[in-house]
């Protein structure tokens, strides 16, 4: 049964003269072609679209083109114009891909420099043996950051420093009085944070 039908086939297209069914063969690849060129001239659209569906197009005609070929003539001509089909359709693929818009991806690099703040928030630094109660709302604040920061997606190792940075944050909020060396505690706190606030887009 299978057998027949594709003998039918075979017998069919034996019929047609064998100029005529390689320029129908040829001639609807160049209508497609064309088609696309000018859809790619004026339609963004189409031209900043993956064209490799032209690619795969390119390879079944050449499949068809040599069977076509194969009809008509020997095994060595039919590969020898295959395999110029094929070239053919490939610089028709390139000429499609120049016209291309540059992909807008951006890379891992661009995306974590354009996430940096241009302008990050300035937590001043806190002045030596100065009580804690003056410094509790820029504290509170960096607390809520924290909270905030720890509601994200996080690595593990900026999970652990900032839970770190926060329970030390928190124990300089019940102090009454920073001394020297707490208050420089604190501005290592606050500046670890900016960076983290930086990297995360907070």
């Amino acid at each position: 049964m299978i057998a027949q039908f594709f003998n039918n086939v075979f017998l069919k297209l034996s019929a047609i003269p064998h100029d005529k069914l390689m320029w129908i063969i040829w001639g609807s690849f160049a209508a497609i072609f064309l088609l696309a060129l000018v859809l790619s001239l004026l339609s963004n659209a189409v031209r900043s679209a993956s064209k490799r569906p032209f690619l795969c197009l390119v390879n079944a005609y050449t499949a068809v083109s040599l069977a076509g070929f194969l009809i008509g003539s020997e095994l060595a001509p039919a590969i020898l114009a295959a395999a110029l089909f094929w070239c053919a359709g490939y610089l028709a693929y390139g000429v499609l891909c120049s016209l291309s818009k540059p992909s807008k991806i951006k890379t891992a690099s661009q995306i974590a420099l354009s996430s940096v703040p241009s302008q990050p928030p300035v937590i001043p630094p806190v002045r030596h043996d100065m009580p804690a109660a003056k410094t509790s709302v820029r504290l509170d604040h960096a607390i809520s950051v924290t909270d905030k920061l720890l509601g994200k997606n996080l690595g593990k190792s900026d999970r652990q420093e900032l839970e770190k940075l926060k329970n030390t944050l928190t124990v300089l909020q019940m102090k009454g009085t920073l001394s020297t060396a707490e208050a420089d505690i604190l501005n290592d706190n606050f500046n670890a944070l900016l960076k983290l606030m930086a990297k995360y887009n907070v």
